[in-house]
């Protein structure tokens, strides 16, 4: 998620810290200057006058004779203030020219290249990573610096670093953890309790949504929460849910075109960032749905239907036959009245679909066919589903995204992709008993086995990445889970005993996600706990009725 004003974390004393805490103030209100500056953004580094060096899984190894530290910037094709940063900043003569001289500089598309995300614990984009020359971690930030500051940052960071002055901003782990030795039960209920809790406890009641920060729809989470409180609970839990909708549908939604926004920057929901992103909105026409389903209101309907609509329009290729991934954001396209959208451009929509985007944008989709009727979007949905299943039968490796341009698949698929694709096509071949969706389902846990499994952890773990992100392979086993289970119960295999160990590991999380709620910044890895959590009880009603 982008931190608008700027925010450090861990950082320790120098004069960089100095500067970089006078330039928080700077950052108050950033977006007021652009309201009204129209946004047409190319996405071409290529271009830039910063000498960067295209990212490659070796590039820092490649580069480390140069002696020089490394300004390692992550940005993303869709992201507002990305493009503000390269337009403001990175075009300035003394920074390029700084850069140029003292830096190596390396681009990384952070949809692209999640991998190397999640290896530098990115926090949104766009993302900064200073490294050493040695390639350890000098400091790291998010958000966008304008010209000015940038400038002052990388000369300090470049003398400190000449001096010898370190800030030991290397990630320290705080939380240990001791996965559980046997499976129970009750560790589960107990989780379950503290999650609903937790999530309970930390609705804003005046201005709804949770926490006292940013604030966006979790449909994991407000899905999760209205399915499993309990009775004397839940209306309760359908109300502030309820609430929390209606102030998106009013503060963070497109009432012209449909869609929502990605999140607002405010407690009180204001500050949109005005990117449309596919699997986002298709949770959301879920939750909306099912929302209405228990407590009907004629204005989360409305959105479900013209946020759907949305996605079968804006946001689906026909030519391709599937749904895209991203809108551009443009903060003054989506001020304007509908008379005067007629006469400009519509945000780009980026020609890129991302494979972990695709497949999540369509686990939500099957479920809403579950709750309406729609023949147009079944059609889009078993297209989209059909695009995703000819790369993984027609190739003999995974791909990370589709260039519409080029007309073909690009990059190498990460964990995350694997077990969205696993789940998607499992919950495809449940509805629809197409052989074609067995197959690829079959042929994506073959794949992930051999490359992902640790048969010491039993759990599947990305060997690129931390083996202590605990939270992020914890969401990723539970989609694992949960297609291992669907599997099973379309008698399709025999890997059900993997199950228990994938969520019998992670059970004991309950210590961590406390400390979550405690700390009370990052609301957004709530959806990792719910996801986990509703594997967890999908496996408890498994083992009572493997065939149900």
């Amino acid at each position: 998620m982008i931190k608008n004003p700027l925010v450090l974390r861990r950082v320790s004393s120098s004069s960089l810290i100095f500067r970089m805490n006078k330039f928080k103030k700077l950052f108050s209100y950033p977006i007021v200057f652009f309201l009204l500056t129209a946004t047409s953004f190319a996405f071409e580094h290529i271009e830039s006058k910063v000498n960067f060096v295209e990212y490659e899984p070796k590039v820092i190894q490649n580069n480390l004779h140069k002696k020089k530290p490394f300004f390692l910037l992550f940005s993303a094709e869709w992201c507002h203030w990305c493009h503000i940063f390269n337009e403001k900043t990175l075009t300035d003569e003394e920074v390029y020219t700084y850069l140029n001289d003292n830096f190596v500089s390396v681009f990384i598309d952070a949809d692209i290249n999640n991998v190397a995300y999640k290896q530098y614990k990115a926090q949104g984009v766009p993302y900064t990573v200073f490294l050493n020359p040695d390639s350890s971690i000098y400091f790291k930030y998010s958000g966008t610096l304008y010209a000015e500051q940038f400038l002052e940052v990388i000369r300090d960071v470049n003398q400190s670093i000449k001096r010898g002055i370190s800030l030991n901003q290397e990630e320290k782990e705080v939380f240990e953890y001791d996965a559980p030795i046997k499976f129970s039960n009750k560790t589960i209920v107990n989780f379950r309790e503290a999650f609903i809790e937790g999530v309970i406890d930390n609705f804003d009641q005046k201005e709804y949504g949770i926490g006292k920060r940013e604030k966006t729809i979790l449909p994991e989470t407000f899905n999760y929460l209205f399915k499993t409180t309990k009775a004397k609970d839940r209306s309760d839990s359908i109300y502030f849910i309820s609430a929390t909708l209606k102030k998106a549908i009013d503060k963070i939604y497109d009432p012209i075109e449909g869609g929502f926004f990605r999140y607002a920057e405010t407690a009180d929901w204001e500050v949109p960032h005005f990117e449309k992103i596919a699997n986002l909105n298709a949770g959301n026409v879920l939750l909306l749905y099912k929302v209405n389903q228990v407590k009907p209101d004629p204005i989360l309907k409305k959105a479900a239907d013209h946020t759907l609509k949305y996605l079968s329009k804006t946001l689906y290729d026909s030519k391709i036959g599937s749904f895209l991934s991203f809108q551009q954001a443009d903060t003054s396209y989506y001020y304007l009245k509908k008379h005067r959208r007629e006469n400009v451009e519509q945000p780009l929509v980026i020609d890129k679909i991302f494979t972990d985007n695709l497949a999540a944008t369509l686990i939500y989709l099957l479920e809403v066919l579950d709750i309406i009727k729609n023949r147009s979007l079944e059609k889009k949905v078993l297209s989209s589903t059909d695009f995703l299943a000819d790369m993984i039968l027609n190739n003999e490796s995974l791909f990370r995204y589709y260039s519409i341009q080029k007309k073909d698949w690009y990059g190498e698929s990460g964990l995350s992709d694997y077990a969205l694709l696993a789940k998607l096509f499992q919950q495809a071949f449940t509805k629809y008993r197409f052989e074609r969706y067995q197959k690829a389902a079959s042929k994506v846990l073959r794949i992930s086995l051999k490359q992902y499994y640790d048969s010491e952890k039993n759990i599947f773990i990305d060997p690129q990445l931390d083996a202590k992100d605990y939270e992020y392979l914890m969401g990723i086993n539970a989609d694992f889970a949960l297609a291992i289970m669907a599997e099973s119960k379309n008698n399709l295999g025999k890997r059900n005993k993997m199950v228990e160990p994938l969520i019998g590991y992670f059970s004991g999380l309950e210590e961590l996600l406390e400390e979550r709620i405690w700390d009370g910044k990052d609301w957004d890895l709530l959806e990792r706990y719910a996801l986990f959590l509703s594997a967890a009880e999908t496996y408890l009603d498994f083992k009572m009725n493997p065939q149900n």
